[in-house]
């Protein structure tokens, strides 16, 4: 995976390369951005029952778009906030599917 801010994100698998547009924000602060869009990685893979090695090998197109996509709308989100303050799932950060 690699981040490109503003321009979203890539991710390549065994089987998928996949692009995640960052959605639009009124960006305050980048400060913990990056660090955010891990954090929705992880999140991600765990919610899906996929953080281990063997999940992560065998995530298709469509998971691994699903997984970049949340992991860039966390880290837009933070961008939104003064700050390292990442969301949370109360504040209505959409959780993965």
């Amino acid at each position: 995976m690699i981040t490109f801010g503003s321009r979203g994100a890539w991710a390549a698998g065994r089987d998928a390369r996949v692009h995640a547009p960052a959605p639009a924000v009124r960006g305050v602060d980048t400060v913990g951005a990056g660090d955010a869009f891990t954090a929705g990685v992880l999140a991600h893979l765990h919610r899906t029952g996929r953080l281990s090695r063997e999940g992560v090998d065998h995530l298709g197109t469509g998971e691994l778009a699903r997984l970049l996509s949340y992991a860039v709308e966390i880290a837009a989100d933070t961008c939104t906030r003064a700050g390292a303050r990442p969301p949370y799932r109360y504040d209505g950060v959409t959780t993965p599917v």
